[in-house]
């Protein structure tokens, strides 16, 4: 295959000239070689028959050329010519290509656990960086649970966790960031359960019994929150719940949960806890958001949810995929083998998840429905796509936790171009 050299100049269609900053940007440091704007080089166009991340890539001996109908599709475009660029001594080069691609699944994601170990600003940019250097889509950020509560509300001041709270300033920057290079955000405040800081900081309101209180003040405040957290992330099309784990047996000693199932003629906990989903998915949904739920519920309350809610299946032990899938909701698998990575040992290889079908679950337990041979579901229903879960739990543990969320960082970053690229091509 002919070698052809890439000039680094680039002229871009206007919409597409902050996608080239972050191409530059990403291609001086990773090749040392700074770009600037002129001809005979890079050339960024649009074109309207691409779908929305779909992308056309040229490069032949007079340069290179990306064609895309969006931000979205050219950011895609610019980081499939980064991974092909390479350095001949003070110039670079990439093999001859002609080619047209959008991806097999339109949620290629990465989440990451910033409530059991903070994780400084510049981690999670770099976050980020990984996502768009592998045509991922989304960044679920897990900013709340048992050990902190890292979100800045303001109607809540007590609520953000001393020291491990982002400012105002750092969400702001964090969005931006991210809405620049076309990754779309998804934060998650996780309720009923994984809440200590809730009662930690405001027992009056939300109780002390491990598991938020159903009332019409608990519910007032959370739609507050929630409100907040849209203000937070202006570019985030969803807003994630939590929704699972929860200690509902603490309901039946809750005063303010047995009074409100009462007045509202709910026969008992798991009732209450679906209605708890409805009432925040409700909620996310007049806020113009979409609600991403952990599954959670039982499949006895299924019609009670709004289908607009988007389910992540990952443990098959609340209901399995397929019964979530067959009453109408869409799902995302984040099916904990081979998707789970529980810093420093809990993880599974590249090749592992290279060879992960979308629409199919697996799982180590043996009360997972999905032990010990794993099922699949049928290729009809659907399913976005794929996530990856770093989850803190031992890395707070661990004796430097800088040590520990390099050592995060690097199986992500082993991991992600895998999932990325089976979610590109499902059959190839």
């Amino acid at each position: 295959m002919r070698k052809c050299a890439v000039k680094p100049v680039y002229s871009a269609d206007p919409r597409f000239s902050g996608c080239a900053a972050v191409f530059a940007r990403y291609a001086e440091e990773t090749f040392g070689i700074g770009w600037t704007e002129g001809e005979d080089g890079l050339i960024l166009a649009a074109d309207e028959t691409c779908g929305a991340e779909e992308y056309r890539l040229s490069i032949f001996p007079e340069g290179a050329r990306i064609a895309a109908s969006g931000e979205k599709g050219m950011h895609n475009g610019l980081a499939d010519l980064l991974a092909r660029l390479g350095r001949d001594g003070d110039a670079l080069s990439a093999d001859e290509a002609c080619l047209t691609e959008k991806p097999d699944c339109a949620w290629r994601g990465l989440m990451v656990d910033l409530a059991r170990q903070r994780h400084p600003l510049p981690y999670v940019l770099s976050y980020v960086d990984l996502c768009w250097k592998n045509r991922a889509s989304h960044l679920q950020l897990h900013f709340t649970d048992s050990p902190s509560f890292t979100l800045p509300i303001e109607a809540y001041p007590k609520l953000p966790t001393e020291g491990r709270a982002y400012t105002r300033e750092e969400i702001g920057i964090l969005t931006e960031y991210a809405a620049a290079r076309g990754i779309t955000l998804v934060p998650e405040v996780d309720v009923p359960g994984h809440s200590d800081p809730f009662f930690r900081s405001y027992p009056e309101l939300f109780g002390t019994t491990g598991v938020l209180p159903a009332s019409a003040e608990a519910f007032d405040a959370l739609r507050t929150i929630f409100r907040e957290v849209a203000e937070l992330f202006p570019h985030s099309p969803w807003i994630h719940i939590g929704g699972d784990e929860a200690s509902i047996g603490a309901w039946e000693n809750c005063p303010q949960t047995q009074d409100f199932m009462k007045k509202n003629g709910i026969a008992d906990i798991h009732e209450m806890y679906a209605e708890y989903i409805r009432i925040l998915t409700d909620t996310i949904l007049s806020l113009g958001r979409t609600p991403v739920v952990w599954e959670g519920f039982g499949k006895a309350y299924n019609d009670r949810i709004d289908k607009r809610t988007i389910v992540i299946a990952w443990e098959s032990y609340y209901q399995p995929a397929y019964d979530l899938a067959a009453s109408g909701f869409t799902l995302i698998n984040c099916s904990w083998k081979p998707l789970y990575i529980v810093t420093p040992d809990t993880h599974w290889s590249p090749e592992e998840i290279a060879a992960h079908d979308p629409w199919r679950w697996d799982h180590w337990w043996k009360k997972s429905a999905a032990y010990p041979d794993g099922y699949r579901i049928d290729r009809q229903y659907p399913v976005l796509g794929c996530q990856l879960c770093a989850w803190g739990d031992r890395l707070a543990g661990m004796e430097n936790w800088e040590d520990g969320i390099r050592r995060e960082r690097e199986l992500i970053a082993e991991r992600l171009p895998a999932l990325c690229g089976k979610l590109w091509h499902l059959n190839g």
